[in-house]
């Protein structure tokens, strides 16, 4: 791997010389020969230089650039300045600090999953182009090769169509920039976590009319468990190319490489539930775990300008996500008297998830009444093929009793690779158009007003026996969208909105055969905006509401009987508050918190009616990160610092062994998890970065599992120093 990761630091080095060479002579000839020229390939909303923790426009709210102000829903931005700041490298670091959500380690107890306001975030967005990711193939996006990450909490259906309404988020790639630019980053920290950035951008051609960037990230890192590493490489490449004073055209692609030593369903608890009280640099698994990913993307836009209002935006993204993994683990609650019950296991996984999505869309303002409205029309289309294989034991590693108090990671010789014993294919197809309209109804007024028509058809292949299921599908779904705006003067706006719900749920089958109808809901949300500082400062408060109806849940008089039988006859509420702030709140001093408060309950449902819905989300987070330059001849040095506070969190289900079938509640407290830094600019292109992450080292599980496994330690005190280098 060190051969591999060192291979590629050479491959980028040559390429950044060669761009570097042509930049530089660019930018001369241009300079001697060529009078100023227009460039049409500057991108709304880009933070990129800056230096800022909130953005001029966002596109997540509309594809329209619209200010955090004009969008009536909930939207979050981490912008480029706060990811080096914070130094975040994956999607992970950022969703741990953008306001109301909850990451819980799904898949194995590995893989992030995000929720917000109760319900999972399945779908993605990259640059607009909606896409289904966060699987168990999913290895996560590197942060280097984007510019800043959008959040819209709540329903998204009008340009993503089915879908959980906690939200969506789009990852808004860096873009070529029209000078020559370069930037590099190192670091260094606890449990030998290292990493370096390269990323160069230039104009490829005397008139600027051709731009390119390419970046690379390289990571190689260990944690502050036993034996668990992960060496990762990424690599990122964009052009873009005015075809005339109209016509932009942009193509790029990526591609990201992890090979991970990966700790597996982390720690079980006692039979009743209360804590082992094992170290946090305890691992209970085997040192041959082994998860490897690979994530390839390709991506093309092209933009026209019909006239000064209108432009024609078709945007195309392919995306091939693999990954590899054998594993042990281990599961079983523990006796108290005996210490038995854990057992150690083994399996294996492979999954390709291929997808392709499609979007063209058509944007524009027109006059009407004596006002300027603002229209988005278009459609987009999305087809993904998930392949995965399994295996639940190894050959020649049973199950095996194994004592948690007395684990060594050496006594368990790595097994044959598994066998297969399911491979499945399923391919999912969704296509829809959609059409949002931005009415001046009146001078402090805007009405919006949209709609959305979807189709949507899915099919499992066993590719062992060859069968196919029945195709599921829904035809014609519509899904409208309403809300409104009002500035009360030039600071305030107060806003509403209506969304509607659509989750498809045809795979599931009732007791006479018909599968189900789709989940169905609504979407509330009202409250009010404000800018200041000409849009450098942002702050909001938001009440909300989720109703979903139809949910799938057993049919009482087929309680087990296999994947049969369900009725669509659950409901379940999320509603709360929800505050937040972004940006500059003095020269040199940005700030970046929020607050929510969310409740979720089931109000129908055959084993659960009344009880709390998603239990592991807290009903309290609030989050704060503040950055500050000193004043004066202290102006080289700056200090931030932060806090995440989440509320009590519970799990409740059945544990193995002498009480098996009983329900045991796993329970934790709120707690506060502290950062800081420390930052010190040597010249106008040097800086330097010291980040304790957890600085009062509180002992806490990021995530609850049940009694049997999934109980996962959050991260102790951390250190890292880094250095950043910007031309």
């Amino acid at each position: 791997m060190g051969i591999e990761i060192r291979a590629g630091w050479l491959e980028f080095a040559a390429v950044a010389a060669a761009l570097a060479v042509a930049g530089g002579e660019a930018r001369a000839q241009e300079a001697a020969l060529l009078a100023p020229v227009t460039v049409h390939g500057e991108q709304a909303g880009v933070t990129e230089g800056s230096q800022s923790y909130t953005a001029p426009s966002v596109t997540i709210g509309g594809k329209l650039p619209l200010s955090l102000r004009e969008i009536p829903q909930s939207v979050s931005v981490i912008t480029r300045q706060r990811i080096e700041d914070q130094n975040m490298a994956s999607l992970e670091d950022a969703m741990a600090q953008t306001p109301g959500i909850t990451i819980d380690l799904a898949a194995t107890a590995a893989i992030p999953q995000f929720y917000s306001r109760g319900f999972q975030i399945e779908y993605f967005q990259y640059d607009g182009v909606p896409m289904q990711t966060g699987g168990a193939s999913w290895a996560q996006p590197d942060l280097f090769m984007y510019d800043h990450v959008e959040l819209l909490r709540g329903a998204a259906g009008l340009f993503n169509g089915a879908g959980q309404p906690g939200g969506v988020i789009n990852l808004v790639r860096k873009r070529p920039t029209n000078e020559f630019q370069f930037s590099g980053a190192a670091g260094a920290g606890s449990w030998d976590n290292y990493r370096g950035e390269l990323d160069l951008s230039s104009p490829l051609n005397a008139s600027g009319s051709v731009r390119g960037r390419v970046a690379t990230a390289i990571e190689d890192r260990k944690y502050f468990y036993d034996v668990a590493n992960s060496q990762k490489q990424a690599y990122y490449g964009i052009l873009e190319a005015d075809l005339g004073a109209d016509t932009l055209l942009t193509v790029g692609g990526s591609y990201q490489k992890r090979d991970w030593l990966p700790y597996m369903m982390h720690m079980p608890r006692y039979q009743d539930g209360g804590d082992l009280g094992l170290t946090r640099g305890t691992y209970l698994g085997a040192d041959w775990n082994r998860w490897d990913f690979e994530n390839t993307q390709a991506f093309a836009e092209l933009a026209h300008r019909l006239s000064p209002d209108w432009t024609v935006r078709l945007n195309v993204n392919q995306a091939e996500e693999t990954s590899k993994l054998k594993y042990a683990y281990v599961r079983g609650a523990v006796d108290r008297q005996t210490g038995l019950g854990p057992r150690l296991y083994g399996g294996g996984n492979q999954y390709r998830n291929r997808q392709l999505g499609v979007d063209l869309m058509v944007t524009g303002a027109f006059e009407a009444l004596g006002r300027r409205h603002e229209l988005v029309f278009g459609g987009n289309w999305y087809d993904r093929s998930a392949r995965a294989y399994n295996a639940y034991s190894l050959p020649g590693f049973p199950p095996q009793a194994v004592d948690v108090f007395d684990y060594d990671v050496n006594d368990y010789p790595e097994p044959a690779d598994p066998q297969w014993g399911s491979k499945s294919d399923v391919k999912t197809r969704q296509s829809g158009v959609y059409a949002m309209a931005r009415l001046k109804v009146a001078d402090p007024l805007t009405l919006v007003l949209g709609s959305r028509m979807s189709w949507w058809r899915t099919q499992t292949q066993d590719l062992i026996s060859g069968d196919r299921g029945d195709a599921v599908s829904e035809h014609g779904r519509m899904t409208p969208y309403a809300g409104l705006v009002y500035d009360i003067d030039s600071h305030w706006s107060a806003y509403a909105s209506y969304a509607d719900i659509f989750r498809v749920q045809s795979d599931l089958r009732t007791a006479s055969g018909g599968s189900l109808p789709p989940v169905v809901g609504s979407n509330y949300e009202a409250g009010v905006k404000s800018e200041w500082l000409d849009g450098r400062l942002n702050a909001s408060f938001a009440l909300f509401r989720i109703i979903e109806r139809n949910r799938a849940q057993r049919d009482p008089a087929y309680p087990d009987v296999g994947d049969c039988c369900y009725e669509a006859s659950g409901e379940v509420r999320s509603q709360g508050i929800e505050t937040e702030v972004s940006g500059r709140i003095a020269p040199g001093w940005e700030v970046a918190g929020g607050y929510t408060f969310n409740t979720t309950r089931y109000l129908k449902d055959s084993a659960n009616g009344g009880a709390a819905f998603r239990t592991f989300t807290p009903k309290h987070i609030f989050q704060l990160w503040t950055t500050y330059r000193l004043p004066g001849e202290w102006n080289r040095w700056s200090v931030g610092g932060g806090v995440n506070v989440k509320s009590g969190i519970y799990t409740e289900s059945a544990v193995q062994g002498p009480v098996r079938g009983s329900s045991v509640r796993v329970s934790q407290g709120g707690y506060a998890i502290w950062n800081a830094r420390v930052g010190y600019r040597v010249n106008e292109h040097v800086s330097l970065g010291l980040n304790v992450n957890n600085l009062f080292d509180k002992v806490y599980y990021q995530r609850l599992g049940n009694a049997d496994m999934g109980n996962a330690y959050g991260e102790p005190r951390s250190v890292m120093l880094s250095m950043r280098v910007k031309y």
